[in-house]
């Protein structure tokens, strides 16, 4: 514990002590004031700092606050604005730190002003819903306690510092088991607070531009977090469907209006998976679904595209679980409403309508005709890359085919539909997001806003709705220059350092612990909590091992609690000293904390034959720390106190 040797050798009064504990509190709250509160904060801290403050500053302080709140509020004094939370809230802390300023101002200690650190915290934690919260949330509640009991034991701040260590660890038990069964009560769409991952995500709108709008988000910000009740799917099958696109109006594509069905309707689903989807705001009604979706979400619907679509637009992180068929067949469509699948204009692009004619027999089966689209796009020797130039956007596949041949998902998955309904096969586009499984750790996947994509669907006979994947017909990737504009194609073609890599992995890890504290921590209610019994009840096998779990943590803070219990001893006489004083102390000899180590051994009588051998030990102890003799006189110390404990 040298690290305390830079604190102040002098004790801190109850005062600077409390001081401590408020500022720790209003630390995270000081984001929410506004600026004429911190002003007058800000004079407070330096008028408190005074040695004595007259009724005159007293009084100053209560006009020049109640001020300061009324100009710092002064915009939001209309009944709409009070009904948001962040007012309300900045509202209340400027109140509270009104309060706990006046009456720090007149140096008085009482009841208000001790809790008030306590009230401080619990309103940080209420309003940042957040992991970093919860970890300064527990910093600041060690250091509250390690606060009190400095001030109540009058020790030192090493030994306070472990008594306090050896409190938490014996708690910890009692709380982990008191977290899991105290009853919980649950609040109906309760959302406390903003999030600092609240921010808006993009990536997806609905709508696919092919021009300098076009879809292209390089930002590795997190669109959502993934849990699968099992593994990961393979990275073919890690395709959550975000929205379908049918018209075709030269520089972008759009959707049709939405036909809302009971039920998600498939045929022969296969490979099954079920997850739990952490959906960061995106301010739009999209709930991304791993394709195909086989269940409805709750106070949401899904149209005959298997589109999720919230009731109302995403403001806040969003969590639910998920059904999906990695394979399937899509329901049978009526010819009349594929037409909007086959609206193709012949003389746009008429280069590669005349090639198109040429190479692949129009009579031929759709299937057929689709493997031989894809072949015929892996001859053009097309380039991948997030920076491709312009493409003429009255001709756009002549353009991007035989002139530019280098573009991204947009590119391909614009140019193989319009060309697919060239050929007479009913397509359309879908957009989202497809995932990296390098991304991945146990049954966790992030999905980052780099992994917006484009993909095509094409109806075939007897098998529905089928994925293609353009984009892989790349015959090459062009790596950006810059690491920042990337995203799953070209990380691959990216020189990369092992420090690069070894930090990816960091914060992939750091980030599948957070969602897990998140997930079984800040999230647990009781809705948890009862599958949590239900599941300790019917399977035997997780009995046990939460057992175990339970056995290994109380064994553990029991471990650790005996070790910090044990007095730091920087002399190793005076260790061997206290071993024999415990001894002694059991035969009835307490030693004073005035007298010194010879006074109190030579005051006990050595008519006892066993005590006899005290003088010796005396003897050996003054000469070894004092008189600094040969190193064999601690070993022979030792020696003779465990001689003494084995005469009694």
């Amino acid at each position: 514990m040298k690290f305390l040797n830079f604190l102040p050798a002098t004790r801190l009064n109850q005062l600077q002590l409390l001081d401590i504990a408020l500022i720790l509190a209003f630390l995270p709250l000081i984001f929410l004031l506004k600026m004429p509160m911190l002003i007058y904060l800000f004079l407070a801290l330096v008028f408190i700092y005074k040695q004595k403050n007259s009724k005159l500053v007293i009084y100053s302080f209560m006009l020049l606050g109640i001020f300061a709140i009324a100009l710092s509020f002064f915009a939001e004094y209309n009944f709409s604005s009070f009904s948001r939370l962040l007012v309300f809230i900045s509202l209340l802390i400027s109140v509270l730190s009104y309060a706990v300023s006046l009456q720090r101002l007149t140096r008085e200690i009482n009841i208000y002003l001790l809790l008030s650190p306590a009230m401080l915290m619990i309103l940080s934690f209420f309003f940042y819903n957040s992991i970093e919260m919860l970890f300064y949330a527990l910093f600041t509640l060690f250091t509250f306690t390690f606060l009190l009991l400095y001030h109540k034991m009058q020790s030192s701040l090493k030994n306070t510092l472990r008594i306090n260590s050896l409190l938490y660890l014996f708690a910890l038990p009692i709380v982990i088991l008191l977290f899991l069964v105290f009853p919980r009560i649950s609040y109906k769409n309760a959302s406390y607070g903003f999030k600092g991952e609240a921010a808006k995500r993009t990536g997806h709108d609905g709508t696919m531009y092919i021009d300098a709008k076009s879809l292209l988000v390089p930002s590795s910000k997190l669109v959502m977090e993934v849990s699968f009740k099992k593994n990961v799917p393979a990275q073919s099958f890690l395709y959550f469907r975000g929205s379908t696109l049918y018209i075709d109006k030269g520089d972008q594509w759009i959707a049709t209006e939405r036909k809302t069905i009971s039920y998600p309707k498939v045929r022969n689903a296969l490979n099954i998976v079920e997850y739990n989807i952490k959906l960061y705001p995106h301010q739009k009604r999209w709930l991304y679904m791993l394709d195909l979706p086989l269940g409805l979400i709750k106070d949401a619907s899904i149209d005959k595209d298997y589109i999720t679509l919230s009731k109302r637009p995403l403001m806040d992180i969003y969590q639910y679980n998920g059904r999906s068929a990695l394979n399937y067949l899509s329901v049978k469509e009526p010819l009349k409403s594929l037409n909007i699948a086959l609206k193709v204009d012949i003389n746009r692009d008429p280069k590669i309508y005349n090639q198109l004619k040429n190479t692949i027999d129009i009579n031929a089966k759709d299937e057929i005709k689709a493997q031989k689209l894809l072949d015929f796009f892996k001859q053009k020797d097309l380039s991948y890359s997030l920076k491709p130039e312009p493409i003429d956007l009255s001709h756009p596949i002549d353009s991007f085919l035989l002139d530019s041949k280098v573009g991204y998902c947009v590119h391909f998955a614009s140019s193989f539909a319009s060309s697919a309904r060239l050929l007479g096969i009913p397509s359309r586009i879908v957009t989202g997001y497809k995932a990296d499984r390098s991304n991945a750790i146990n049954n966790y996947l992030l999905v980052r806003e780099s992994d917006a994509h484009a993909w095509v669907e094409l109806y075939l006979e007897n098998k529905g709705w089928v994925r293609f994947e353009p984009t892989a017909t790349a015959t090459r990737i062009i790596a950006p220059q810059n690491r920042d504009l990337s995203n799953s194609y070209t990380q691959a073609y990216l020189k990369t350092s092992t420090v690069s890599d070894i930090l990816k992995q960091i914060n992939i890890n750091y980030l599948y612990t957070r969602y897990l504290i998140n997930n079984w921590i800040l999230q647990y209610d009781r809705n948890k909590q009862v599958r949590l019994v239900k599941k300790l009840l019917s399977d035997s096998i997780f009995l046990l091992k939460f057992l175990i779990a339970i056995l290994a943590i109380v064994l553990i803070s029991a471990g650790l609690f005996f070790f910090f219990q044990k007095s730091s001893c920087n002399d190793a006489y005076l260790c061997e000293m206290q071993v024999l004083l415990k001894l002694l102390k059991k035969e009835g000899f307490v030693k004073n904390s005035t007298q010194t180590m010879s006074d109190f051994l030579s005051s006990i009588d050595n008519s006892k034959q066993a005590y006899k051998i005290l003088k010796e030990i005396n003897d050996l102890y003054h000469r070894g720390r004092y008189a600094k003799s040969n190193s064999n006189t601690l070993a022979m110390l030792k020696t003779k106190i465990n001689e003494f404990k084995k005469s009694l």
